[in-house]
Order: C-alpha cells, then structure tokens, then sequence
C-alpha cells in the first residue's frame, strides 16, 4: 500500500494545469516561471515522449496535463536552453507524435 500511496503522490504532484500551461511564455527565465510549475516534473514520461525530438542543446521536463490517476493524460513538454525556456509543447496520451 505504501507505494501506491508514494505513486498516487507522485502522479498528483506533477501536474501542471492546462490554464498555467497557457501562461508560461518562450524566452521568459525558470525563476520568473517557477510560480507557475508545480512542485515537481513527473518522472515516468513514456518512450514515445522522451523520445520526441528536442531544439538542440536543451533539457526537457515533463508534466502531466490532468490529476486523472487511472486514465492516461497528455503530457506537456517545457524544453530549457540553461534557465530560458525556449520551447513548449503538448504530447498526446498514449501515442505518438506526427
């Protein structure tokens, strides 16, 4: 049961909602950002995700979309060239992206 609930803790505090998702602008610094992300980046995205090609010389964090624990979510993908995010997008729930 303790994973569960570690899971459960995990899944929920990785989501970032569709309306602050809409205000995080390219070219803006983490810091200025941060208020606008949860608490952390969810740390299962799926292959189809992690694989999905990144502007060079970045790092990418994940985010869930919705707090739907059984259902799958679209993720959203936030790429950052040191601390400027400089590129943001959604990746569907469960398959790939064209």
């Amino acid at each position: 049961m303790p994973a569960a609930l570690y899971l459960a803790w995990q899944l929920t505090t990785s989501v970032l909602p569709p309306s602050r998702f809409g205000e995080l602008e390219t070219g803006r610094p983490r810091a200025e950002l941060s208020r606008l992300l949860p608490s952390r980046a969810y740390p299962y995205p799926p292959d189809h995700a992690r694989s999905t090609p990144r502007p060079p010389g970045t790092a990418c964090t994940f985010y869930r979309s919705g707090g739907d624990l059984l259902g799958p979510v679209d993720l959203y993908r936030l790429c950052w060239d040191g601390d400027t995010l400089v590129a943001k997008d959604t990746v569907p729930a469960g398959r790939a992206r064209p």
